[in-house]
């Protein structure tokens, strides 16, 4: 069956609890407060959390506004996020991240939301951010991942007064996207016909908008599929931005500064084909690195192939223990060079 969340997996609750297990005996070096940060959006609160650097300063700083990617996520994505806010804290820069409305007690529901309402949350986060009391705020970039690919081009840069804009794993088109990581986990076995026969009609399901009614009526007459394998929730979440294609608005931000990152070992999207269509839609103004030996996460893989439950637990427990240090080599300076470059 296809649509599998881009995220970190399954195996990511158990990651988390292991996390804590490991922060708890390790007490790693946390270089940054975390301040509550609430705003609204449509009359839900959303929360989270601004991060700023351990040296406390009335000037204005520079921020980031991290943009999740697939799945219910906390507002430090179950703990992967925590080297990005290390990270940036030292370099005198703070992060604004939010719960998933939902999430960890957070008000609403994310699988609500469309790419353009997720769009929408951002650019009010971002207002926010800049009208909070805490502290005075300068220019603003925006980083997203995976799933974030379909959002963050939907953000006007001009209108919100975006400095820069960095991709980290995006897919381009959603059910393209979905398809390469079927071929990825059918790859060297003989095709299943009636496999492949029900994940076409499915596809075509979610491309009409079929109502949940009818995905359950069809799993009904064919008995080799898992009803299970979509709530109602996430087949409306899913119905609702099929559809999603990057190629159809980045071409708005190719008058701002644009970094992208992907890994050649990625098994959730086809990191050629995004390299690609970045390089044609946004020209030599892009700023490109793919990595030979990172997957989805720029973590290093040994292998190109779909991420499941256990690679999700790996992912966080690495992090957990190594923190900056689990990433592949050169991503941190790449990110470092590119926002100095626009900041400076």
């Amino acid at each position: 069956m296809r649509f599998k969340h881009i995220s970190l997996g399954a195996g990511a609750i158990l990651g988390v609890v292991l996390l804590m297990l490991t922060f708890l005996f390790l007490l790693p070096d946390q270089r940054y407060s975390e301040n509550d940060f609430r705003f609204d959006f449509r009359g839900t609160e959303i929360a989270g959390k601004l991060i700023l650097p351990l040296v406390s300063t009335n000037d204005p700083i520079d921020c980031l506004v991290f943009v999740h990617g697939d799945g219910a996520m906390s507002f430090d994505g179950g703990g992967y996020m925590l080297p990005y806010f290390s990270h940036f804290a030292q370099k005198g820069m703070c992060a604004l991240s939010w719960h998933k409305p939902g999430v960890d007690g957070a008000e609403g529901e994310w699988l609500d939301y469309s790419m353009a309402d997720r769009a929408a949350l951002v650019e009010a986060g971002v207002a926010a951010l800049r009208s909070n009391s805490v502290q005075p705020i300068g220019r603003v970039g925006l980083i997203g991942f995976s799933q974030a690919g379909w959002v963050l081009p939907k953000v006007e840069p001009t209108k919100n007064d975006i400095a820069f804009y960095v991709f980290v794993s995006p897919a381009v088109n959603w059910m393209e996207q979905s398809a390469y990581m079927t071929n990825l986990r059918n790859k060297n076995t003989t095709p299943d016909l009636v496999k492949v026969r029900n994940n076409q009609a499915i596809d075509e399901l979610v491309l009409a908008g079929a109502p949940y009614r009818q995905f359950e009526q069809y799993a009904a007459e064919n008995k080799e599929i898992d009803k299970e394998e979509f709530s109602p929730k996430r087949w409306a979440f899913i119905t609702k931005n099929a559809r999603s294609d990057l190629s159809q608005e980045i071409g708005q931000l190719k008058d701002v500064p644009v970094l992208l990152l992907t890994g050649a070992r990625d098994g959730q999207l086809d990191a050629v084909k995004t390299d690609a269509t970045f390089k044609k839609l946004l020209g030599e103004k892009l700023v490109r690195h793919q990595f030979e030996t990172a997957g989805h996460s720029m973590i290093q893989v040994d292998q190109r192939k779909p991420m499941d439950g256990f690679d999700g637990f790996w992912v966080l427990l690495k992090v957990g223990f190594m923190g900056q240090d689990a990433f592949v080599e050169g991503y941190w300076a790449a990110m470092d060079e590119f926002i100095a470059a626009v900041l400076n």
